[in-house]
């Protein structure tokens, strides 16, 4: 800064001296020089807008950071609403009490599974004339497993999966004319069990499998997954969870009146019919098929036939 003190005339290092000594900026220029420095710290340069582009960089991707997650967000919770939506669209159609069904039959099965001596029971009422074809016709629940499978809930899941509409269960409903070979064969032969002309013939009876796989969809605890999700991946999947469950076969099956189970043991197959509606067993029997001498073509059919000899022995046993 200028200064009357000094004049032109005057020593240099004398008019240095005096000039830092009444201007700071001068002062701070002679001690950043002192210390080999360009300049002092307190020089201020003049604006350059290059400086604020790393700043404005991370604004624009912090901005589309927070867009990509509204938009993320926005679409999860329109896929969790759109699969609600579906699911009270489902509901309709359930019978009443129907919540309970799964944990009842479940601990039916393990009962009837559980090592011990069989209390043969038959139902007096399922003596009479044509009245055990008559309850046979009424909507059932129907599985078939060893009895070493139904220990436990998660058993219980296993079998029924596995369980299908097999020889026995056809063969109840509908006996062969004898348990000679022949007429066993006639009954079986080229019946694919699995297929729908055995499910058309015996419609009113459904797997237990449809019942728990088709209710475990329309369950509070599946619901549940869908209002807690976080993950679009875990939306889709649960919505192909849901697109798969027999949902239509679970509600046939929901309406059942009897549970048909039969649990295979060494000692032969324990076989029980046990009224829902009336909260009573109306049949449990063990028994096993009848010592059957098979050619060589029945031999190929040998699982078949004796699931049909077995069903025509509870019949006897029913109606001798």
């Amino acid at each position: 800064m200028a200064t009357f003190l000094v004049t032109p005339r005057m020593n240099p290092a004398l008019r240095a001296r005096v000039e830092r000594a009444v201007s700071h900026k001068a002062r701070a220029k002679h001690h950043a020089a002192g210390l080999g420095m360009a300049s002092p710290f307190a020089s201020r340069e003049g604006f350059r807008p290059a400086k604020l582009l790393p700043l404005l960089a991370l604004v624009v991707i912090a901005g589309l950071f927070a867009a990509m997650v509204f938009h993320e967000r926005r679409e999860l919770e329109a896929e969790r609403t759109a699969l609600l939506g579906e699911l009270d669209a489902l509901r309709p159609g359930l019978p009443a009490g129907h919540e309970g069904l799964v944990a009842d039959t479940e601990r039916l099965l393990v009962e009837a599974a559980a090592d011990g001596e069989t209390v043969e029971i038959i139902d007096p009422a399922l003596r009479a004339a044509g009245a055990l074809d008559a309850t046979l016709r009424r909507p059932a629940l129907y599985l078939r497993a060893p009895a070493a499978e139904l220990r436990d809930a998660r058993g219980v899941d296993d079998a029924a999966r596995g369980s299908i509409k097999d020889a026995f269960l056809v063969c109840l409903m509908y006996p062969p004319a004898s348990t000679s070979e022949r007429d066993l064969l006639a009954k079986v032969r080229g019946v694919y069990f699995a297929g729908a002309k055995v499910d058309d013939e015996t419609a009113n009876v459904r797997r237990l499998a449809e019942l728990r796989v088709g209710l475990a969809v329309l369950a509070p605890a599946f619901e549940s997954s869908v209002r807690t999700a976080q993950d679009r991946n875990v939306l889709k999947r649960l919505r192909k969870d849901l697109q798969k469950a027999p949902v239509d076969l679970a509600k046939k099956a929901a309406a059942a009146e009897l549970l048909l189970a039969v649990a295979d043991t060494k000692a032969g197959a324990r076989v029980m019919l046990y009224d829902l509606a009336a909260k009573k067993p109306l049949l449990r029997v063990l028994r096993r098929h009848e010592e059957l001498t098979l050619s060589s073509l029945g031999s190929s059919h040998r699982d078949e036939l004796e699931a049909c000899s077995l069903a025509v022995a509870v019949r006897r046993a029913v109606t001798p």
